[in-house]
């Protein structure tokens, strides 16, 4: 049973994802997507050239007049295919499948119609249309099945009552035999380039885990101490014309760690930080800078800063945490006004955050070597 439920798995990820899982294949569905949408918009205007020069030449050449409804049903869909790409696509994404088939479509259609049309070109134009079609778009093995019977369909209809039997019965086997070869170059082609996309995607969300862990603090989420000397080194060369600096400190983490759990002292950082994003601009401008330490930095004047610590000290007031009944941060902030340095400012707002914090143990009679 095992085995049966693997192997249908496995046919259908062939048929309808390239050969690749279905979780693999929505990893890489947007990229994909936009891959053949610029692919239809390309390939319909080189293939509207062919057609052009194939109507110039069969108005120059008799032996040609034959082919030339073939021909311009065929540039008019690589026109259409062209305009919806432009115009449609882009609005509606989802109409690309739809696109994607006609234009391919339009491609063996128009192969065959010189086949059925020109005895000459027969078998070179229906070797050519049925291996380059398979491999004009990055397609499920369904997608390329599907145009493929369409295509041969529309061979039996054209060519039946339009060339001789034997000739029509030679032309269909060759079609089919070609057809078979594309579709088996085409799925491999396609299933190499899924699995380009899968590995790039990979490598893409390799590179966000590792810019994460080099400039974001694992526990709190924050911004850490190497994202934030690099801040202070922007800072000094590209100041905004006003701007201001938080200092802020957790409140008992200490008395947190000895006297109920690591765990309790854990959940202050943490409930820190929460508290922190939610009253200031969100967590790309707050840095956690040691253990209990944090940093923000804020483009505005000090009173904005000053509404965000008013927010800050009504989140913590309603706080309550798993070990912990209460929550208090010492915060001091300062502006570049009046200041020539970054230096000078994280100075002032340190020196406003160490009163607060002095203030804050003195009105609560807590023993500053418990902190």
């Amino acid at each position: 049973m095992k085995d049966r439920s693997f192997f249908s798995a496995k046919v259908k990820n062939i048929l309808l994802y390239g050969g690749i899982s279905k979780e693999e294949y929505d990893r890489v569905k947007q990229p994909v997507v936009q891959a053949n949408h610029k692919a239809l918009i390309y390939w319909s205007v080189l293939v509207s050239f062919f057609w052009i020069y194939c109507l110039v030449m069969s108005i120059n050449a008799k032996d040609y007049a034959m082919c030339r409804p073939a021909y311009i049903v065929a540039l008019c869909c690589c026109i259409f295919s062209y305009l919806a790409s432009r115009f449609v696509v882009t609005r509606f994404p989802d109409t690309l499948k739809l696109f994607k088939f006609i234009f391919r479509l339009s491609l063996l259609g128009g192969g065959i119609g010189i086949a059925v049309c020109q005895w000459n070109l027969r078998s070179l134009t229906l070797f050519a249309v049925a291996i380059i079609s398979p491999s004009i778009f990055i397609d499920s093995t369904f997608s390329s099945l599907a145009v493929h019977f369409c295509a041969l369909v529309l061979y039996i209809v054209l060519g039946r009552n339009t060339i001789s039997p034997d000739i029509y019965s030679w032309g269909l086997g060759n079609y089919i035999l070609f057809s078979v070869f594309g579709f088996l170059i085409g799925n491999a082609i396609n299933r190499e380039r899924f699995e380009r996309y899968v590995f790039a995607e990979s490598a893409k969300e390799l590179a966000d885990i590792q810019r994460r862990y080099a400039y974001y603090d694992q526990m709190t989420g924050l911004k850490n101490r190497r994202a934030y000397e690099e801040k202070l080194s922007w800072l000094a060369k590209n100041a905004p014309a006003e701007f201001c600096i938080v200092s802020a400190d957790l409140n008992g983490l200490k008395k947190a760690n000895d006297t109920i759990s690591h765990q309790a002292g854990d959940e202050l950082i943490t409930g820190a930080a929460e508290c922190l994003s939610a009253a200031f601009e969100g967590i790309d401008t707050i840095y956690r800078t040691g253990g209990d330490e944090f940093c923000v930095f804020m483009d505005g004047p000090i009173a904005k800063a000053q509404l965000c610590i008013a927010r800050l000290e009504d989140l913590m007031s309603q706080w309550k945490g798993q070990y912990n009944n209460s929550l208090s941060i010492s915060t001091g902030v300062a502006s570049n006004e009046n200041h020539d340095s970054i230096e000078s400012i994280i100075a002032e707002a340190d020196k406003n955050m160490y009163e607060y914090k002095r203030n804050y143990y003195i009105n609560h009679g807590i023993d500053r070597r418990r902190r």
